[in-house]
Parts: C-alpha cells; structure tokens; sequence
C-alpha cells in the first residue's frame, strides 16, 4: 500500500520556476506542450512560450495516401483528400504561432508537403522565424506523393526575410525549396554565426558562393540543385562537405581544416579526375564518402585515375549501385591510397541476385596495415560482393573485424520484401562459408 504521506505528495514538478517548466516543455512536441495548458491556471501560457517550433508533419500525407490507395468507392480524389489535409496544417501551424509569446526562437522547422500554391502562408511564416532572432531553421516541403514530383516549389526571396544587419542563425536547412545565389548569399553574410548550410532540390541555384574569412562555416550541403554551374568554398573553418547532383565546378579557395567530404552522382568521376590537383587541400581529410550510383558507368570513366595519398583518411564509405557484371575491386586502388585507413564500410544494391551469374575473379594484389574493422550491408553472397569481402580478408594484415549483413536493400520497407527472404538466407549462409574458409573465427560478425 501506498503510504499516506506519499499520497499526499506535494506537486514538485509545479514547484520549479517558470523558465525551467518552459525549458521542459520545449524538449517535447509542441502539440503535447499544448495539452499541458488544461492541468490548472498557471500551466495554461506556459507552453506559449517555448523555444523550440516543431512542426514535423512529412509523412502524414504520405501515410494518408498509402491508406486510400486502391479504394475504388472513395468520393473525393486523392489529390482532394491530400488538399484538405495541408489545410488542417497550415491552420495548426497558424494557430500556435498566433499564440507564441517567446522573445525568441531556438529552433523553427517545418516539415510537410507544401507548394508554391501557399507562399503566403509561408512567407509568414518564414517572417515570423526570423523576427524572432531564430537560431536553427528548417524548412523541408519535400513532396511525400508518391505519384507526382513536387514542380512548383515555394521560393525564397528577400523580401520574406526581414534581415536585420546581423541574425543569431546557425543552422539553415532548405529541402525543396527554390532559393537563389542572392538570397543565400544575403543570409551568409549577414549569420556570423552560421555554422551549418544545408540546400537540397532547389533549380534556382546557379552560382554560388560560400566565402568570407570570418565565417563560422563547419558544414555544408549542397545535393541535387541540378542547375548549379559552380560552387566556390572559402571557408577557413569548413570541416564538413557533402554534394550530391550533376557536374559542377567546384573551387576550393581555403578549406585548410577540412575533415570529411561526401560526394556522389555525376559529378564523381569529373571531381575524381581533380584528386590529384586538389590532393594540397584534403592534408586533413579523415573521413570520404562515395554514393557511386552506376559502377559500371564510373567503372569506365575512372579506369586508369591515379589517386593521391590520402595519408590521414580514416574511414571510407562507399554506398554502391552496381549489376552483378561489374567488379568492386574496382576500389582497391582508392583504398591503397589510404595508408591509414582504420574503418571500410560498404553498403551495396545489386540490380541481380542470381547466384549462378558467376564469372572470372578479377585479380587484385595489395597489402593493407592499418584496416581493422570492414562492414558491409547488402552481402547475398554473389560473385561481386564475395570476391571483395575475400580481397579484404586476404590483404586486410591487421583485421579485428569484419561486419556482414545480409540483406538486399532495394527490398527493404517495401511491399515485395518478404520474396527476398531466401535470398538473404542463402546470403547468410554464404557468408559462415567464408568463417570456415578462411579460419575468422570472432573475427566475422553476420547481423
């Protein structure tokens, strides 16, 4: 039995300063802040003031449409359904700014499919964020439809951002939305203490420029701005680089502290083909990431490329797209070229898996001394993936461990998942072949 005195307890929680309840209140949904105002007189404004203005709604439309697919007797259409739904949001977005009372805002994110259709809304909304001296911004309108592309994106223009000479941002992330060189180049100039930049799907970026000696620029993401020409990065304190799109020019003017870069698409083979001009301004590179969508293309274009030495390269990841024809010691000479090289992880879609497409092992002969850990998520067991996980086993002198999931991941999370089944059983099986082959022991792990 509950003891008298402690079912009497008093409210400690109630206790506890305002500032603190509001900094409580904003580590959790904003929707579930709300809720909070019914407990009694006093938690009634709390939650209007809370910093933190998430309105994460990406994958509702998307749920919603997963549902009604195939229902032949629903009166309205699909697209009439979905409307209604971004009406519902857009009203509980108005609705708790309309009753915010915070001086200023820490983090401000919005997160649903929304179009050009609402830029008022938007453009409110976006005002709003920035008057209140917003430190992490983020605004996706990623379309979650899945039988049309987003075409008519929000765009971004100045005359939404109430700019004031100097702004608190430090973080920027803008997913399908149109911004251009200006705009963003505005925001750079004016964010002394902008540390992350983050663009992805935007067609009105053309020319851009990330530069200026005093910025505090750590990270930055450009992917899939397919009209982008050129992109100069001068920025000292640059430790992070991610693009992702078509062939771009891209200067390095002063990333001296530069760590990890992350690069795929079709700019890979023209930026491999700059390594070795570029090779002065990777001296601190530790991490590389690879996203090679067609090996057999970039196979072909990057045969005879001479690597620099990455001499302080510490982890390699390669995410790799590839036919069962095609042979990944194609990355043998990438990885020889990094003496230090102490983690490889190798995540694979194969557009096969059929066991019995075997063919002739190409040879590879090299000798690695510091690669200890190996992961590799996407193993069934072909010749392809196979062959390198024994090249690594034979060349890898220091290896403590190698990781293998077996799995083939463009069936993961959809409706023809379960066919795979054996095929990720016959993997799996393949790969406690190679522990007794090769005497691994502990050393091979099958997740």
């Amino acid at each position: 039995m509950i003891r008298q005195k402690e079912y009497h307890a008093e409210d400690r929680i109630s206790q506890l300063p305002d500032e603190v309840l509001v900094s409580i209140l904003s580590c959790i949904p904003i929707n579930e802040a709300a809720r909070t105002s019914v407990l009694s007189h006093r938690w009634e404004k709390l939650w209007t003031f809370c910093s933190h203005l998430v309105f994460d709604g990406a994958k509702r439309l998307y749920n919603i449409q997963c549902q009604i697919k195939g229902i032949e007797h629903i009166r309205k259409s699909v697209n009439e359904i979905l409307d209604i739904e971004r009406g519902r949001y857009i009203n509980w977005v108005n609705h708790i700014l309309e009753s915010c009372h915070a001086g200023a805002i820490d983090k401000f994110m919005v997160r649903f499919d929304l179009s050009d259709k609402y830029r008022g809304e938007i453009d409110e909304w976006v005002r709003f964020a920035f008057e209140k001296k917003v430190k992490r911004f983020e605004l996706d309108l990623s379309s979650y439809n899945i039988s049309c592309y987003q075409v008519s994106c929000y765009p971004l223009t100045l005359q939404a951002l109430p700019l004031p000479s100097s702004i608190s941002l430090t973080s920027l992330i803008l997913k399908c939305v149109n911004v251009n060189e200006e705009v963003l180049e505005n925001i750079i100039s004016n964010s002394p203490f902008l540390e992350c930049l983050s663009v992805g799907d935007s067609s009105s970026l053309v020319h851009l420029r990330v530069a200026g000696p005093a910025l505090c620029l750590k990270y930055v993401e450009i992917v899939f701005c397919f009209n982008l020409e050129s992109l100069e990065l001068h920025a000292p304190n640059l430790l992070s680089l991610k693009y992702s799109g078509a062939k771009t020019n891209i200067s390095f003017v002063n990333i001296p502290n530069l760590v990890e870069i992350s690069l795929g698409g079709e700019d890979l083979p023209y930026f491999a083909r700059k390594l070795c001009g570029l090779s002065t301004h990777f001296s601190k590179l530790q991490m590389l990431e690879l996203d090679v969508l067609q090996l057999e293309v970039i196979e072909t274009k990057m045969e005879r490329l001479k690597y620099p030495i990455f001499s302080q390269l510490k982890q390699l990841k390669l995410h790799v797209d590839t036919r069962s024809t095609a042979s990944l010691l194609f990355f043998s000479r990438l990885i020889k070229a990094c003496p230090s090289l102490y983690r490889l992880a190798l995540e694979l879609k194969l557009g096969s898996v059929n066991p019995s497409d075997r063919r002739k092992m190409v040879k590879a002969r090299s000798r690695h001394y510091s690669l200890k850990v190996v992961e590799v998520t996407g193993f069934v067991g072909q010749t392809v993936d196979t062959e390198f996980c024994i090249y690594l086993i034979k060349s890898a002198i220091m290896l403590e461990k190698i990781i293998i999931k077996p799995c083939f991941l463009d069936a993961r999370g959809s409706a023809y998942e379960n066919d795979y089944v054996e095929v990720e059983k016959a993997g799996r099986e393949r790969a406690e072949q190679l522990r007794s082959k090769y005497c691994l022991g502990d050393k091979l792990v099958i997740l």
